[in-house]
């Protein structure tokens, strides 16, 4: 755009203004690239108009005018510059808080979401595995039935904050509604997301167990991905089965197993045969 702008400077005569053309592109770059790339197209664009000016005519009686006016759209162009990348930088905090879940301080389901079918692209590049994790309050609606919604969100602030702090850095974790949240483990395989969910549980029976009135506990499905699922919902459907399996198994378990080719191959319907799964089960 710069150099189109530039070409058409060239070919014009001063009667004809282009100052706006070159803003055009100063301001996609500033949106994309960030203020300094947009500086430095700004003082492209002012050497390419100045050159033009001295070298075809200007209309101004003396060349310190033409300077002169050359530093105001200079001033302008900096202007202009430094409120799109403010605005750029409003609009992906804007964009990030609507992906958080202001309860938790989590990621919220769509948020999550995002993450996952990101990963899953990415996995699907450098072949390597990762886990999904499932987790569940159980009997969370006794403590909203009892002690009302207020100690409920409590609660769950609680639950996600621990669960946050619980993991690694490169973890992502996500609420994604009333009592169920989902942790993502980049490149991590069972044995590694097995060790990280005995941590996650001793953290969360220390908030639990002082407080009788929180009497929950916590089903876990944690599921392996050595094949890459479908989709980011295909992968939450598997986990998502896995965590029930461990509520009927009487609750306060996990349950943990790999999803590889011959799950895929078992997987009909969108529904998945465990039963093919090797699978390994442990309780808190």
């Amino acid at each position: 755009m710069l150099l189109a702008a530039a070409g058409l400077d060239y070919i014009t005569s001063y009667d004809i203004s282009l100052a706006a053309l070159y803003l055009f592109a100063i301001l996609t770059v500033s949106w994309n690239r960030g203020i300094i790339w947009g500086l430095i197209f700004v003082v492209l664009s002012l050497g390419c108009q100045i050159v033009m000016g001295l070298e075809q005519g200007h209309p101004y009686s003396k060349v310190s005018y033409f300077y002169q006016s050359q530093a105001n759209l200079f001033f302008e162009y900096c202007v202009a510059v430094f409120l799109t990348s403010q605005l750029r930088s409003l609009f992906e905090r804007e964009r990030q808080t609507a992906r958080i879940d202001l309860l938790t301080g989590v990621k919220n389901r769509q948020g999550f979401h995002e993450v996952l079918e990101s990963e899953i692209s990415r996995h699907l590049r450098n072949g390597a595995s990762f886990c999904l994790a499932y987790v569940d309050c159980d009997n969370f609606k006794s403590v909203n039935d009892r002690f009302g919604h207020g100690e409920g969100d409590r609660l769950l602030e609680a639950v996600g904050h621990v669960t946050a702090a619980s993991v690694r850095r490169s973890d992502t974790v996500g609420r994604l509604g009333g009592d169920e949240f989902a942790i993502l483990f980049p490149e991590t395989n069972q044995a590694e997301a097995l060790a990280i969910e005995v941590k996650l549980r001793e953290a969360l029976e220390t908030i639990t167990r002082p407080r009788p009135w929180w009497a929950v506990t916590f089903s876990i499905g944690i599921a392996t991905f050595k094949s890459m699922p479908a989709s980011a919902d295909a992968a939450m459907g598997y986990v998502d089965q896995l965590m029930y399996r461990a509520k009927r198994s009487g609750k306060a378990h996990t349950i943990s197993a790999v999803f590889d080719d011959a799950a895929i191959a078992a997987e009909g319907a969108g529904v998945v045969a465990l039963r093919r799964i090797p699978e390994s089960k442990g309780s808190a």
